[in-house]
């Protein structure tokens, strides 16, 4: 049997040299090869005209918008340095004949702006009288010019007026261009020849004539204009850029692309203000450029379907199907069914010696699982079975004198009921049956019937108080785990026969009980690494108290049978208080048994 499996063996090839010789007959180097030259040149001189000229016709378009933004600036600056507004003005403050300023200023405006296409309308008004507004309106600008200027200067009124007069303390004698709801406003004071502002001037823009120029800048899709980074103007104002983009704009022109998208933009400086100017390129139209590239790449993509096609059928068969084999017996491995072969039939040598291999681990790993198994299983039963063995006689011989003592002061009546709560805990001590877990009503009984005989020892002076979940009586829990903590909890916060009050608490967190007692009394440090000490791990049985006995096999029990993560904690809170909190695993499946 052996030596037809190594011949059939020997008869399959390596796995490498299968490889080599079909990409080698599929002509793969020769083709990439010719293929990545072609598309790096030809796409190179092809991108790098496409840029160029975006580049050169950005910068025109921008260079028309510079020039634009320089006429209505210029504008703005012949109502303040012109005389003529400032001349009536100042004939108004001396003869107050408002009629004449009227005129005067309102021939102005319309001689200077109700003509400039730039320009919707114009609007003035003096510091100490802002209702007194003067305006005009482009004739040009609709067909119903005259409903259209109106609305404009009502909305103006109504709208910016008041933003603009709290402007315009920190304006000084320099411009700002902003945008209030789609409107476009370039403001500017008015100042006398101390240059102190004594009016104002507001251009509403008309954008579409004045950035006009953009939308003719190759491939354009759409545009934005910024002054000092707050959008100003754009085609798509809904659908504004990135700001991740925005903050890489620098003073320089430039073409850039940014996740898959081209862009030119520019920054220029208008006065006190920078207005950006940031074009995204239609990518439909720039591929298009490139029709060339989509013959070049049809005809590769044809040559290379054969060549894919035999590719994919050897990863295929050689490849992919034995490693999903393996895949699926490891997963196998990982649900637990340890033993489980590969039964397939391997076509290469590799993957014949891996299945082999892989078979040889999984009969391995189930014998050497299944021997570790039964012996923690033993180890487990054997620590539980001794730790409960410590804890059977400590109760006792301290039951024993509470009895004597309650006999000779008291008589026989508190005698019975003593003896039959003694009868309790040493039927739960003792566990005749061999019972690892009970139900939380059984092992509340044993706690009862302590708790009974501490009370008949401190009568009055001992409290307890209860808050348990009755949802959780019929859960199954490991055998004496509350009665050494609640023992515990008594110990300390009872101290030199003063009395006191204990607390017990258990309640259920997700899928954990948890089992509280709390005490009256803060632990100390001393107490601490008592505690410290006690919880992890070591054993010093000869020189601790039964109490402290109880206290720590309670904890190692409850570790081996639910893991680190369940156990005892003893901490101190706030209120001058001990907390003594117990963690299971209410999932745990145990028999009473």
């Amino acid at each position: 049997m052996r030596k037809k499996r190594s011949k059939k063996t020997a008869q399959k090839k390596p796995l490498k040299w299968s490889m080599i010789a079909m990409l080698l007959l599929g002509w793969l180097l020769p083709l990439v090869l010719l293929t990545f030259c072609i598309l790096y040149f030809v796409s190179s001189m092809i991108s790098s005209q496409i840029e160029k000229t975006i580049h050169i016709s950005a910068e025109k378009a921008i260079e028309i918008c510079n020039m634009q933004m320089t006429d209505i600036v210029n504008a703005s600056k012949t109502a303040s340095y012109n005389p003529t507004i400032s001349d009536s003005y100042a004939q108004y403050k001396e003869d107050g004949n408002w009629q004449r300023t009227y005129s005067d200023v309102m021939d102005f405006l319309n001689r200077q702006y109700k003509y400039n296409g730039n320009i919707y309308s114009t609007y003035i008004f003096f510091m100490d009288s802002p209702k007194e507004l003067f305006y005009t309106y482009n004739t040009y600008m609709d067909n119903n010019s005259g409903n259209m200027g109106y609305e404009r200067m009502m909305y103006f009124r109504d709208n910016v007026q008041e933003s603009m007069l709290e402007k315009s303390e920190s304006l000084d004698t320099g411009i700002e261009l902003l945008n209030i709801d789609g409107h476009v406003y370039l403001s500017r004071n008015l100042v006398n020849p101390m240059f102190i502002p004594y009016g104002m001037i507001v251009l509403e823009l008309n954008p579409e004539y004045v950035f006009d120029s953009l939308d003719s800048v190759w491939g354009a899709e759409r545009y934005e204009v910024y002054a000092d980074g707050q959008p100003l103007i754009g085609t798509a104002m809904e659908g504004s850029f990135d700001k991740r983009l925005l903050r890489k704009l620098t003073e320089k022109s430039v073409y850039l692309t940014s996740e898959g998208r081209s862009y030119v933009y520019s920054v220029e400086q208008e006065g006190q203000q920078r207005i950006s100017f940031l074009v995204e390129m239609d990518s439909g139209t720039i591929i298009d450029a490139l029709f060339m590239m989509r013959y070049l790449i049809v005809l590769v993509v044809i040559f290379m379907i054969p060549l894919v096609v035999m590719i994919f059928r050897f990863f295929y068969t050689k490849v992919t199907k034995p490693v999903a084999g393996l895949v699926s017996a490891a997963t196998e491995i990982a649900l637990g069914n340890y033993g489980h072969k590969i039964e397939a039939e391997s076509n290469s040598r590799e993957f014949e010696y891996l299945d082999r291999a892989f078979n040889t681990m999984s009969q391995e790993l189930k014998f050497q699982f299944e021997k570790i198994y039964l012996e923690e299983l033993a180890l487990r039963d054997a620590n539980i079975m001794a730790l409960q063995s410590q804890i059977n006689p400590h109760f006792l011989n301290n039951t024993l004198e509470i009895i004597n003592w309650e006999a000779r002061l008291n008589g026989n009546d508190k005698v019975s009921a003593m003896i039959e709560a003694l009868a309790t805990m040493l039927n739960a001590t003792m566990n005749r049956k061999q019972k690892r877990f009970v139900p939380l009503a059984e092992e509340l009984t044993y706690v009862d019937a302590y708790l009974f005989i501490i009370s008949r020892r401190f009568g009055e002076r001992f409290k307890v108080e209860r808050a348990v979940d009755k949802t959780l009586l019929e859960t199954m829990v490991p055998l004496l785990i509350i009665q050494p903590i609640v023992e515990n909890a008594v110990e300390h916060g009872v101290a030199g026969g003063q009395g006191g009050a204990v607390a017990l608490r258990i309640y259920r967190r997700e899928d954990k009980i948890i089992i509280e007692t709390e005490n009256d009394g803060a632990l100390s440090e001393q107490d601490k690494k008592k505690i410290e000490f006690l919880l992890g791990g070591n054993r010093q049985a000869d020189t601790e108290k039964h109490v402290s006995l109880g206290i720590r096999n309670v904890n190692q029990r409850l570790k081996i049978i639910y893991g680190e993560e369940c156990g005892l904690t003893i901490t101190s809170t706030g209120e001058d208080k001990t907390v003594s909190r117990i963690i299971i695993r209410v999932e745990q499946e145990a028999s009473g048994e």
